[in-house]
């Protein structure tokens, strides 16, 4: 019954393509927080923390195609850096999600190191050399590396369960869709771009539907 609070963060992301209004995308965000207080297991303070600054890192992100473009862009990506680094913490230290497994381990370093090897690839060859600004060369690639270490670590560290395979596509939602933005913005490859939202808010319902499938202590 509980997973029916995640169709209001559906609603509202319906709400958003259909508008492309701004505060509908901080409503998604921000009604993934709230279910996860309903969570039989209970609620981190890690997962909100990470949501809020979700919140404030698309925020800035929305409003970076202005006269103040560059700063904005910077601000979104600290905003969702310091998401990712809570989102980081949470899956470290989380007990009943993330426990050292042996489930797969070979298959799972070897994607582990095959998807580190391509996006340094990526960031060395494509991404960096076309951001012009220092300042937001250095922001995207320590935003890079948080948010490929929240990828394998999640990957090298989830036990095969339900709430860790949500946890998992989340994060995995949330990195295609910055790889994305990153191609249009400084790439300026843009036939991806539609895919954008819908992954970014994909990530916070995943994450949502992960923390209500935490067994109670």
């Amino acid at each position: 019954m509980r997973y029916l609070l995640l169709l209001i963060p559906v609603l509202f992301a319906v709400l958003h393509y259909l508008t492309g209004k701004y505060p509908f995308s901080a409503l998604v965000t921000i009604s993934c927080a709230v279910s996860c207080f309903f969570a039989p297991a209970g609620v981190s303070m890690w997962i909100i923390a990470a949501y809020l600054l979700s919140v404030i890192g698309d925020y800035f992100m929305a409003h970076s195609d202005g006269k103040n473009g560059d700063k904005m862009l910077l601000g979104g990506i600290s905003g969702f850096f310091c998401a990712h680094v809570c989102f980081f913490v949470y899956s470290l230290f989380s007990s009943l999600l993330f426990q050292p497994g042996d489930a797969f381990p070979y298959i799972r370093t070897a994607v582990c190191l095959l998807l580190i090897a391509v996006y340094s690839v990526f960031l060395g060859k494509q991404l960096l050399p076309a951001v012009e600004e220092r300042f937001l060369k250095i922001g995207a690639a320590v935003y890079a590396c948080i948010s490929l270490l929240v990828m394998t670590s999640s990957l090298l560290y989830a036990v095969p369960t339900l709430s860790a395979a949500l946890f998992v596509s989340g994060i995995a939602c949330i990195m295609i869709s910055d790889t994305i933005i990153a191609y249009s913005r400084f790439l300026k490859v843009k036939k991806w771009n539609r895919l954008i939202c819908p992954l970014y808010f994909a990530c916070h319902i995943l994450v949502a539907g992960s923390v209500f499938a935490l067994p109670s202590p």
